[in-house]
């Protein structure tokens, strides 16, 4: 109680100047987690308005794509044509004003006939591992196949003549970045990357379109993936 008015007056002014101190790191803090946020979701909107517009004109167009996807020197899809394709958003909620979770475009191919696949039986489980990685389906019933297995060296199963391209974009708020993945995007398997938001401008989206109806040979070299 002897303390002085002139004290405590001078302690609090500096837990005062403490505690606007901290609140201002917190909305600093704040409006960085928002701004990243932003940019993040803008980039997958971008994408999304990209792909969503490109799949409807290739609907129409349905082109020739002049890439092949080998399984191996003799089995191999060419003469590809498009097929369909479709692009869809999820949001992390309901809210009218929740973040964008991901970004998909699906794309299908086809060629003119069934593809042929020759394997020795002891690869067998390789191959079958393989075909459900791709997404590639056989005309004939694996199980079966194993279970009438012949003394022959060598087995064959006729693939069915299509197969699905598809590319994921999701959103990564709290490292700030756009992860992708894919499958059967530059040839059978997966591959996956990540990149900067501001990275998935026009002029990439334009290069990955003109890749994936094979105007182009390569992809960005801004993107770095990683082949699963």
């Amino acid at each position: 109680m002897n303390q002085s008015s002139n004290e405590m007056s001078g302690f609090l002014s500096e837990l005062a100047s403490e505690a606007t101190q901290k609140l201002e790191a917190k909305r600093t803090q704040q409006q960085d987690r928002q701004s990243i946020n932003r940019n993040v979701n803008a980039a997958l909107e971008r994408t999304f308005k990209f792909f969503n517009l490109f799949a409807n004109h290739l609907n129409a167009i349905e082109p020739d794509i002049p890439r092949v996807y080998a399984l191996d020197g003799k089995a191999q899809f060419s003469s590809l044509k498009w097929k369909s394709g479709m692009a869809e958003f999820r949001k992390q909620s309901l809210a009218d004003d929740a973040l964008l979770d991901y970004v998909y475009l699906q794309v299908r191919l086809v060629v003119p006939e069934s593809v042929v696949v020759t394997r020795r039986w002891e690869l067998f489980n390789e191959l079958k591992k393989d075909l459900e990685a791709f997404g590639l389906k056989t005309k004939e019933d694996m199980i079966d196949l194993w279970r009438n297995r012949t003394q022959k060296v060598t087995f064959q199963v006729n693939l069915e003549p299509e197969f699905i391209v598809w590319l994921r974009f999701r959103g990564n708020y709290s490292s700030g970045i756009v992860e992708m993945e894919s499958n059967n995007l530059d040839g059978f398997g997966g591959i996956k990357g990540m990149f900067p938001p501001e990275a998935l401008h026009t002029g990439i989206l334009d290069e990955i379109g003109r890749f994936l109806m094979g105007r182009s040979t390569a992809l960005p070299m801004e993107f770095r993936f990683v082949r699963d």
